[in-house]
């Protein structure tokens, strides 16, 4: 459903969607993911880094909403 507002929205802007697409997904195999920043905290350690997609954000991190 993402995919498809996203769509929409570059559709209503003018742009192409095959060229704009490819820049604002990520394909991880199986998922497809929005590149947009996403910072999340290592609870163990307290650390807080971003990542490029919500689906690079490792397994026992916690998205946060900012630093």
């Amino acid at each position: 459903m993402k995919i498809i507002w996203v769509a929409v929205v570059i559709l209503l802007l003018g742009l192409t969607v095959w060229k704009v697409l490819p820049l604002v997904l990520k394909n991880n195999g199986d998922e497809v993911c929005i590149q947009v920043i996403t910072p999340a905290r290592n609870p163990e350690t307290g650390e807080v880094k971003e990542f490029p997609t919500p689906c690079d954000v490792p397994k026992g991190w916690e998205i946060t909403q900012s630093h």
